[in-house]
């Protein structure tokens, strides 16, 4: 049997803890959605439902639907930047912090627990209207790109690049973005090969 939908009343009563639980549920649900029918075909009675919780409940947790999806959007943000700076901070030679780059981006898309969410952050956050809400992804995406360009550049100063570090930089963001119209996991090549792939494209020493 199908648990009941919460009401607001029940939604009042919850302990911090329940609450965070089902603000969880909820982006876990929408990210799914997003990632399958995108952000405006999906509607806020679709996420409720897939969280059992009647429509205008989920508005006790978060206001909009665009609340939703700027909490998803910030969440992939932060999570792969982090995973990015932490790899240019590390001793790893330039090609392979270039190729922990390339993995990480497959991994969190197509493995990690969190993978909708890193989905949605490559198509959907165009998707945002509110002018507070795209200062902050601006600000957040000039965060992760210039991760990208430090590693190109390095990889650019150490001689392993075959063309122009900006032309090898798209060549790499259009490989990883189109991978989500293709790329199968229990497939050919898992996340360490298809790196090797995309390095084979724009490196010499391969």
């Amino acid at each position: 049997m199908a648990a009941a939908k919460k009401t607001t009343l029940e939604k009042n009563t919850e302990s911090p803890v329940a609450v965070e639980t089902t603000r969880t549920r909820i982006l876990d649900a929408a990210a799914e959605l997003f990632r399958e029918k995108g952000f405006r075909a999906t509607t806020v009675r679709e996420i409720a439902d897939a969280v059992d919780l009647y429509s205008g409940s989920l508005f006790h947790y978060f206001k909009t639907k665009e609340d939703i999806l700027m909490e998803i959007l910030r969440t992939a943000f932060v999570s792969i930047c982090t995973r990015h700076e932490s790899t240019l901070a590390s001793d790893l030679s330039p090609l392979d912090k270039l190729r922990r780059f390339i993995w990480q981006e497959i991994d969190l898309v197509f493995f990690d627990e969190e993978g909708d969410y890193h989905a949605v952050l490559y198509f959907v956050w165009r998707e945002v209207s509110e002018e507070k809400n795209m200062k902050e992804l601006v600000a957040l995406r000039r965060r992760y790109v210039s991760s990208w360009k430090e590693v190109i550049r390095l990889c650019h100063e150490a001689g392993h690049l075959k063309g122009e570090p900006s032309i090898s930089e798209k060549i790499v963001e259009g490989t990883l973005r189109s991978m989500m119209n293709w790329y199968k996991p229990e497939g050919k090549y898992n996340p360490d090969e298809m790196a090797d792939q995309i390095l084979r494209v724009i490196a010499v020493d391969l």
